[in-house]
Order: structure tokens, then sequence, then C-alpha cells
């Protein structure tokens, strides 16, 4: 299919001046010699500053092993702080890597944090693609990583809507010795339970505690390609999008499209659909001036890339930041955003960074959790996209309940 042919079936599902909730993105990397304490207390003051200044989520990327890449391997247990520290932001993964999750204790421990916070998570998962250094520890083959996310979401989503996980379990069987034994029979003995309780209970139906039925309406997924995009709106999902090497065409805007051509398909029109997107912006001098001086950061974050992304490495470092990042002044940035073919008319959630981090991986450390660039992204670029502090809605923060 023709970029112009996209372009067609995009302009029939874009609605123009279409609301969205505004949030901001960070993976939180850190040395590995910085104090992880230190970096999580300032993670939950951006998230306390943010609700503030009238954001309305945060989404917190999970990695593994490498806190270079990323330092919380455990979103939801930092959220579960801020929850206690905010009452009206959204606390949001982008995302966990479903595939090295056991979903029913993925599911109770989201059901927890949502009612501790009220209500207010929202659930991005993914296939770990940004976490290839976990699979071997994890057991998992990677070949197998979309079977093992379409497994886990299915149980994941079955307990969410307030099923039994019945058909999910195995009963256990316990192997006893010696060669007159009788067959296993799937339970344990009253005389091995304890208090004397039947182990036949331990096979009775269970159900997700607590309950958290309207959690299920707020999951998201990430896509690789435009099945799986068609997928997720099959799965009445949200749509996550803005990974800095798929290309705002080839690969967002036709995951955008797949999507919503597969919602409406489904549900006859696209008032409940939902499209996350994130985008990587830093602010200054000039759009040149940016590129100039971080050019050595940028080459080398370049030949990083250049066996996964050639189509990257072989950019100018110029070119790179113009071709994955928003950068220049506050109103360069926002006319960047507003020329984004896979953005406005299309989101509901926008959660740029206000660092490139890890689209350039050193020269910007720390700037997506700096409140003074949070603040500015809030007051000077958002409104000219159409955004509106959250404090000027008062219902704002429950569309998603």
């Amino acid at each position: 299919m023709s970029e112009l042919q996209l372009e067609e079936r995009a302009a029939r599902l874009r609605q123009p001046g279409k609301p969205f909730r505004l949030g901001f993105f960070t993976q939180v990397p850190s040395p590995a010699e910085r104090p992880a304490r230190r970096t999580y207390e300032e993670l939950v003051e951006s998230i306390v500053a943010a609700e503030e200044l009238g954001y309305d989520s945060v989404w917190i990327g999970q990695h593994h092993f490498s806190p270079e890449d990323g330092s919380v391997p455990s979103p939801l247990v930092v959220l579960a702080n801020a929850a206690a520290r905010t009452t009206r932001i959204h606390l949001a993964t982008a995302v966990i890597a479903l595939p090295f999750e056991h979903p029913i204790r993925l599911a109770e421990d989201l059901a927890v944090l949502d009612e501790l916070a009220g209500g207010r998570v929202q659930v991005g998962l993914g296939g770990a693609r940004g976490d290839l250094q976990a699979f071997n520890t994890f057991g998992i083959d990677f070949a197998d990583r979309h079977e093992i996310f379409d497994r886990n979401l299915a149980i994941l989503q079955h307990l969410l809507e307030e099923r039994t996980c019945t058909e999910f379990i195995a009963a256990p069987t316990i192997a006893l010795a010696g060669p007159d034994a009788p067959a296993p029979t799937g339970q344990l003995s009253a005389s091995d339970s304890v208090a004397g309780q039947l182990a036949t209970a331990d096979l009775e139906p269970k159900r997700l505690f607590p309950a958290a039925p309207s959690l299920r309406n707020r999951l998201w997924q990430t896509a690789s390609s435009e099945e799986r995009a068609r997928m997720i709106a099959r799965n009445n999902n949200g749509l996550l999008i803005g990974a800095f090497h798929d290309h705002v065409i080839h690969h967002q805007l036709r995951f955008i499209v797949g999507y919503l051509e597969e919602w409406q398909a489904l549900h006859g029109n696209l008032d409940e659909a939902r499209i996350g997107a994130q985008r990587f912006t830093l602010h200054g001098e000039s759009a040149a001036a940016i590129a100039e001086r971080l050019g050595p950061d940028v080459a080398a974050t370049q030949r990083g890339l250049a066996d996964r992304f050639p189509q990257l490495g072989a950019l100018t470092p110029a070119e790179y930041l113009a071709s994955v990042a928003r950068t220049g002044t506050s109103r360069e940035i926002a006319q960047q955003l507003l020329d984004d073919p896979a953005l406005l008319g299309f989101i509901t959630d926008f959660f740029p960074t206000t660092g490139l981090f890890p689209s350039v991986r050193e020269g910007t450390a720390g700037a997506d959790l700096d409140v003074d660039r949070l603040r500015l992204f809030a007051d000077e670029i958002a409104p000219e996209l159409g955004w509106k502090p959250a404090t000027a809605h008062p219902h704002q923060e429950t569309i998603h309940a």
C-alpha cells in the first residue's frame, strides 16, 4: 500500500479538534552507582509537581537488570507511593513487559494499586522489545514472546472481568511413593491440609480480589504491526504508539489506521477508541543549536542503533534528531507537533518526555524529570495544541473509569 493510500485512509478517520489528556513519560534511567531511593524520590516528587501543574497522567517505563536503560523494574510499587501523595493524576505504566509477568499475580497487584489510588491506574502492556537483555534470565524464548503475551493478556483480562480463573488452572497432583501407591487423584488428602480443611477447597473457582472491573477498560497495548494493532482493537484496549524507531507514517500512522478501522467496524463509531502517543521533546535556543550541542551524543546513539535500525544509523545527527524528536523553542516544538501526521485528531492521551532519553542516550540526563521543563511544556507548548489544564476540567479525571 502506498503512502498516499494510507494518508487517504487516515483522513477518513481523523477527528480535527479532538481533545486529549496530557501526561509525561519517563523510563527513569539512572547510573548503577546512584542510590535507587534517591531516583525514586525524585520521580515521585516530579509526579506530585506534575499534578499541581495540571498534568492528567504520568507514564513510567519498566526495565529489568539495566538501570542505565530504566531503573524501575517494579513500577506498581513506585506508583503506590505516588498514589499516597496525589489525588487526581492518573498513574500509568508504559509499559509492563507482560511476557515476564505471572498474569494472576499481576492482576492482584493492579487491583490493589487501583483500590489505593481510587481508580486512577492506567495499564500499558508490551511484549518486552525494550528488555532484550532479560529474556534469557526470565527463561523466555524471544521467538515465543507474542504467544506468551497473548496468553497472559487473555488471563489478565479474564480476571479483571470478574470471571473465575478455573479454565486456566490445572488441578495439582501429588505423586505418592511406592509401587503399590494409588493413582493420583488431583487432590491432597484431608490429613495434609491445614487444620483439617479439605484440600478440594483449592479447586473451587477463584475470582480476583479486590475486584477491579473498571480497570478492564484501562488496559493499553503496544503494537509491532498493523495486524497486532487490529488485534488490540478486538481486545477493546487502547493503542500505544511513539517508539522513536517506529517511523511516524510507515509504522505509527499505519498502526493507528488499522486500529481505528477495526474499532469502527466492531462498534460502529470511534467514541470509546483510545490512542496514547509518546514523543521525545527538548526545549532550547533552537533546533539547530540543540543538534550542534548534542551532535557527539546523537552520533554515539546512532552507532548503537546501526545494527538494528540501519536507516537511523545512516542519518546525520541533525537529520536523526529531526526524525525521532521534536526540539527547539516552544513555538518550534508546538509547530512540529501540530504538523505530526500521527498525533492530533487521533490521540486521546499524549505523554511526551521533556528530555530525549532513550532516543538520545546521553546529553539530556535528568531532563525528563526536570520540573521547570514540565512546567514550560504545560504552560507554553501544550496549550498551542489545544490542551487545557485538568484543573480547568474538574470531571476530567474520571473520563477513563
